[in-house]
Formats: C-alpha cells, sequence, structure tokens
C-alpha cells in the first residue's frame, strides 16, 4: 500500500499539478478578501473567503481525474501487473482524494487567517455568530458540512467516471451538485409532494447534510422532514452503497 501511495501522490504532482491546486486554494481567500471590500465580513470569514467553493470544485475534479487518467493513460496496466489488487488500487485512490480534500481546507484556512491579518486586523475570531457558537467554530462546521457533501459527491463522481469512462460527465454532475443548490431543493421538494416516503431520496439527504451543525435538530427536521439522527444514518446507507457500487465498475472495467 505504501508503494501505491508513494506512486499515486507522484501521479498527482506531475498528471494533475496538485501543487497549482493547493496553491490556488491558499490564495483563493486572500485574494477575494483583499480585492473585494464588500467580502469583509464575518459570512465571507467563516466560509472561509468564499473558498469552500473552490475546496469544493477542485476536490471533485480531482476525483474524477483520479480515476479516469488512470485507464485513459494506461497506467493501470502496470499496477496491475506487479499484483496489486483492483481493490487496493481503489482504496489508495480513496486515500489520496482524501488527503487532497484535507490539503486544500488547510491550505484554504492559512489563507484566510492570513487574509484578516492583513486586510481585516481588528476582526474578532471568538465574537459569538449565534447557534454555531464564534467565527473559529463556525469556520469548523463550515469545512466539516463542506467535507459532508464533497464524500458524498465524490461518491456519486467516482461511480459515472468508472461507468461511462469519461471524467467531463463526472465532472458536470459533480458541478450541479455544488453549486444548483436550489435546483435540487426544488426536485427533491417536488419528489416528497408525490409521495411522502421519498423524503429519503439522495437530493434531501444530501442537502440535509450540508446543513447539519448549522440548524439546531429540530429546524432541521421541520427543514428536511427527517430527524438528525435518521438523516446522519441514511447519509452513511447511502455512502457505503455508492462507494461500493463504484467499486464493483471498477473491478469490471477492461484494461
Amino acid at each position: 500500500m505504501l508503494t501505491l501511495m508513494k506512486q499515486e501522490y507522484y501521479k498527482a504532482f506531475k498528471q494533475n499539478k496538485l501543487y497549482i491546486w493547493l496553491i490556488l486554494s491558499f490564495a483563493f481567500p486572500i485574494a477575494i478578501i483583499g480585492i473585494f471590500k464588500s467580502q469583509r465580513t464575518p459570512s465571507a470569514v467563516i466560509n472561509l473567503g468564499q473558498a469552500l467553493l473552490y475546496v469544493q470544485m477542485a476536490g471533485i475534479i480531482i476525483t474524477a481525474l483520479s480515476v479516469s487518467q488512470e485507464f485513459g493513460f494506461g497506467t493501470i496496466r502496470p499496477l496491475l501487473s506487479r499484483r496489486f489488487s483492483r481493490g487496493t488500487v481503489f482504496v489508495s485512490k480513496l486515500l489520496l482524494n482524501l488527503s487532497v480534500y484535507i490539503g486544500l481546507f488547510v491550505t484554504a484556512f492559512i489563507g484566510t487567517v492570513l487574509a484578516v491579518a492583513l486586510f481585516i486586523p481588528k476582526y474578532d475570531f471568538s465574537q459569538s455568530l449565534g447557534y454555531t457558537g464564534n467565527s473559529w467554530q463556525t469556520m469548523g462546521i463550515g469545512m466539516l458540512d463542506t467535507a459532508i457533501q464533497m464524500i458524498f459527491v465524490a461518491a456519486l463522481v467516482l461511480m459515472i467516471t468508472n461507468l461511462v469512462k469519461s471524467s467531463g460527465a463526472a465532472i458536470g454532475l459533480g458541478v450541479v451538485m455544488i453549486v444548483a443548490t436550489p435546483l435540487l431543493s426544488a426536485i427533491s421538494l417536488k419528489l416528497i409532494d408525490l409521495a411522502p416516503f421519498l423524503k429519503w431520496n439522495p437530493f434531501n439527504i444530501y442537502l440535509g447534510m450540508s446543513n447539519l451543525g448549522m440548524l439546531s435538530p429540530s429546524l432541521l427536521k421541520q427543514a428536511m422532514n427527517i430527524s438528525q439522527n435518521d438523516l446522519i444514518i441514511v447519509y452513511f446507507i447511502y455512502i457505503i452503497l455508492m462507494y461500493g457500487i463504484a467499486y464493483l465498475i471498477f473491478k469490471k472495467r477492461s484494461v
């Protein structure tokens, strides 16, 4: 596994220019907060200078490329010829993607703190922002919610990438899931109106988890028609199913 991970990072830096994605993650909040005075607010700060959106987009793109390029460039062949199982290769992809997500969050967080020090020196991180706590706590919840969304969307992206053998379609789906929240909400509400049991549809679960920690359990239940505990349980069921299907497709793909 250690050898596989070394190769994964080598390919990530050489093929996908991972260092550029990380540098941009660091620079994004500095640029936004530094250039736009309207973004020097608690709302912008807790969203890491709006870099949470960048982190989501970058993470999903890298997730799709990590699999599609393996087959597109033919690098899967030498891996399998060295007797690495497909299961081990698939797990190495997941570990790589997870570490990339963490790297993007860390660089965006550091960039945000630096931007605040440079352009909003009087900003008080300890000031309460309501139910979610102070800025530090709210930033932590925001990053956790974003990570939860990324893990969900990444599962869909891996399924589509393996199914259609193209990163373009998978990235397109990921972008829609990330930026088209109002559309997803409308679709989910329509499904629930048709039949109450459709509250368990993946769109509703995805939207509910994106608000985890931001809303009190009672408000979350009122908004999503599902209790917080049930929401978390169903989320993990979907995650296991989607990653399981993605692995089965990956296992059956021709080299």
